[in-house]
């Protein structure tokens, strides 16, 4: 059981940086260990302390919050507090715990933590975490699972995410969502649709259908690098 949440801060703005010390300071799970100005002085603290949760800023000189990061190897888990909306999705591949915006809500801050204390508990061998990412939608960031989506599609410019349980309309272009999606988990099939490769049950040469029974057409353009991507060394036959 988690007792302590050793806790360090990274911020390039001082008044930031004072209001979450206070913030961290109010929460009887989260011990204090510094409050950094940069990603160098961070290294310095990391260096010396065990820190369990990082709370970074991301535009900061020198090396931004993302990049720091991204360039450790074992990062402890991670919440970004960041004036900029629009790293959002950025942040997928680091799998923070929470994004949020400034300034501070410190209800939506302590649901956050609540979440680092449930992923804390867990014994090593059974903390998985399933990948993720987050988009904006109306003032909102919200969190989706990738194995929640069945498809996204552009319909009339405007692309949808479709998932098992209901669609989001984030203000995002399908090309910006495939390249920033940097993982193997979604494959290409025409210029207006994006699969989740796991749903997809059965390929013809035309069109390909979903588990859920959807039907998505396969665009020319597609067809071999859907063949190279998804079925070439993985097609049994005798």
């Amino acid at each position: 059981m988690v007792t302590t949440i050793n806790t360090l801060i990274v911020d390039d703005d001082p008044h930031a940086r004072n209001i979450l010390s206070r913030v961290v300071q109010m929460n009887p799970l989260l011990t204090l260990v510094g409050a950094s100005a940069s990603a160098l002085e961070a290294y310095a603290v990391l260096a010396q302390q065990e820190v369990d949760l990082l709370i970074c800023d991301i535009e900061m000189p020198d090396i931004n919050g993302l990049q720091f990061v991204q360039n450790m190897q074992q990062p402890p888990l991670v919440i970004f507090l960041t004036s900029h909306r629009d790293y959002a999705l950025a942040c997928y591949d680091v799998s923070p715990v929470d994004f949020m915006v400034k300034p501070l809500d410190p209800v939506r801050f302590f649901a956050a933590i609540e979440k680092v204390r449930q992923r804390l508990s867990n014994p090593p061998e059974m903390a998985v975490t399933e990948p993720y990412f987050f988009v904006r939608e109306d003032s909102q960031y919200i969190q989706i699972r990738c194995n929640d989506v069945l498809y996204m599609k552009v319909d009339d410019s405007v692309l949808q995410i479709v998932t098992t349980t209901q669609t989001y309309q984030p203000i995002l272009s399908i090309t910006k969502m495939e390249k920033q999606l940097k993982n193997d988990l979604f494959v290409r099939v025409n210029r207006a649709y994006l699969v989740l490769r796991s749903a997809i049950h059965r390929i013809g040469k035309e069109e390909l259908v979903l588990t859920s029974g959807d039907i998505i057409p396969i665009g020319d353009q597609y067809q071999k690098a859907l063949h190279h991507k998804h079925v070439a060394g993985r097609s049994v036959s005798r």
